[in-house]
């Protein structure tokens, strides 16, 4: 047994050996100073991006890189790792294969096979019509006239307008009234699965992209912004600085840029379906 919680010189963490949720190449996750494991998963506690750890402890960061990146050779796939650091020293608890996006899986399985890594039918294995077909996921049109009301992080893409429901019951009666519904939680956690199954996208104030909330909009395809941190939300209301929201108001949030608007926003289609639709031409070359 480790423990992340014995001081400044401890902590845990989750890491990705890319980004879940575009595929970028580049060790991702969250980390959290005097913490354990549930602190991090649950959404409870605002994390700090993992490269932040190269700055608190730059030897245990180090480490994990290194480790990150065997454990991608060897799995050859996106990797999961769950880790504790305890007074400076490095434990790593498990590792899995990550849960992504569907435009997550298209990359990498992708990127795989420039770096001859895999082969083009094991690529074709690992992103099914189901995924591509999120990525048909529509998007805002002209953000730049909408100021957004606040932001938080992009955990899961794509575009949602809805109304504000501040329960999983609720989410769960707007929806069958034939409402679009957005729950806007401080967190998320799993009794809150039905509300969320009925959502068209999800807003918390807490957590990151390892969150609860993220991790299960990802996996369900719907737009989620965690981590707004200036929206206080409380049982039926959330305030975003002046900006009161009760419970039917209409707001937009976007599961890319993490901007969160109020009111609804029009939506296009993805450049995917454009593409298509013959309205936007294929490039040319690389």
């Amino acid at each position: 047994m480790v423990f992340g919680n014995l001081g400044e010189t401890s902590g845990t963490g989750v890491a990705f050996t890319r980004d879940p949720s575009t595929g970028a190449a580049g060790t991702y996750g969250d980390y959290l100073q005097n913490a354990r494991g549930e602190d991090v998963v649950s959404g409870s506690r605002n994390t700090i991006p993992l490269d932040q750890l190269e700055e608190l402890d730059k030897v245990s960061y180090d480490e994990l890189m290194r480790v990150a990146t065997q454990l991608e050779r060897h799995y050859l796939d996106l990797c999961d790792i769950e880790f504790t650091i305890e007074r400076g020293k490095l434990w790593l608890l498990q590792t899995r294969v990550g849960k992504r996006t569907p435009e997550a899986a298209f990359r990498i399985a992708n990127t795989f096979v420039h770096e001859g890594l895999i082969d083009r039918d094991t690529a074709l294995s690992r992103v099914t019509g189901g995924q591509l077909s999120q990525l048909m996921f529509p998007r805002f049109d002209d953000l730049k006239q909408a100021p957004p009301l606040t932001r938080g992080i992009g955990a899961s893409p794509g575009a949602a307008t809805g109304r504000v429901a501040f329960t999983s019951a609720r989410a769960e009666e707007l929806a069958r009234s034939g409402q679009d519904v957005i729950p806007v939680r401080r967190e998320t956690n799993p009794d809150d699965l039905q509300g969320m199954i009925a959502a068209v996208g999800i807003l918390t104030s807490r957590g990151g992209k390892t969150s609860h909330a993220a991790v299960v909009a990802r996996g369900m395809g719907r737009t989620c912004v965690c981590g707004a941190e200036q929206l206080v939300v409380s049982e039926d209301s959330a305030t975003a600085g002046e900006v009161v929201l009760r419970e039917g108001d209409v707001i937009s949030i976007d599961g890319t840029t993490g901007e969160v608007f109020l009111g609804a926003l029009p939506v296009v289609d993805s450049p995917l379906v454009r593409y298509l639709d013959g309205e936007i031409a294929p490039r040319r070359g690389r």
